[in-house]
């Protein structure tokens, strides 16, 4: 592990103050305790871009799953009725 980025419990229980400044930094911390990884802390804004980035990954894929989709709905049909059609033509069910 990359030491900038873990640190020990005693390390923050020593300094809590610098603790909380380094993960204001923007830094992601993951504490560690007794050698394994405990938690990983980052600051609430990281946190906050990180989800509006995966969000938006999100939404990319969505719009291309839509627009590679090739079933269109018709108003007159259940879901059943073409999902039944569906499976006739992708396992050539009679």
């Amino acid at each position: 592990m990359n030491t900038d980025s873990t640190i020990s419990l005693q390390e923050v229980r020593k300094d809590p103050l610098e603790f909380l400044r380094r993960i204001n930094t923007g830094k992601t911390l993951t504490v560690i305790y007794h050698s394994k990884p405990f938690a990983t802390v980052m600051s609430a804004d990281s946190q906050i871009s990180q989800s509006s980035k995966s969000t938006k990954r999100m939404l990319e894929y969505a719009e291309l799953a839509r627009r590679s989709a090739k079933l269109t709905f018709t108003p007159n049909k259940s879901y059943k009725e073409l999902y039944d059609e569906d499976a006739v033509k992708k396992y050539d069910i009679s």
